[in-house]
Order: structure tokens, then sequence, then C-alpha cells
């Protein structure tokens, strides 16, 4: 099941995380954890914030994919199924 993801990161700390030198790194290897389809990295109601598509076979991949994520970046964390144009015709079809 795919889901949108959105990371939304309060200022104060996202500061922090860019002070330490090794966050770049620290990102990359959360993202290649996750392996998502598309990152995009964005202001988001004037904060620093991501998108990400994100592919999970199953329900209970939630908390091993995203508690890296709360646990590196202490961020909001928004995760909505979505469908591709191929899954919406199959399910009207039903």
């Amino acid at each position: 099941m795919k889901f949108l993801v959105r990371l939304h990161m309060p200022t104060e700390h996202g500061n922090k995380l860019l002070q330490d030198p090794d966050f770049a790194k620290k990102l990359e290897g959360m993202l290649n954890q996750i392996k998502p389809e598309a990152v995009y990295f964005t202001p988001i109601e004037g904060e620093r914030g991501i998108y990400m598509i994100v592919n999970l076979a199953s329900a209970d991949m939630m908390a091993r994919t995203f508690e890296p994520v709360w646990q590196t970046l202490n961020c909001k964390l928004d995760a909505t199924p979505v469908m591709e144009l191929a899954d919406l015709k199959k399910g009207l079809q039903k």
C-alpha cells in the first residue's frame, strides 16, 4: 500500500539538526532504510518539510518504517494512503 508521508519539523529543532555535521549522512541513512519512491524537500507552514511516497507491504511495517523518522528528526509525521490511476480503476470496477 502506498502512502503520501508528510514530515514537518519545527524551526528550532531543524536548526539544531542542521548544526550536526553528520546530519546529511543520518538523513541519507534513514532514507536508505525507508526506500521511498520519491522524496521532496519543501517548506510546510513556513517550516522545514519533507514529502515522500512510501510503499509498505502491510500495515505492521508502519512502526518499523516511521519510528526511525521520529527518532532521527523528532518531527510531526502524517501518512495518508494513496492510489495510482490503475488502483482507482480497479476499485471502481468492483
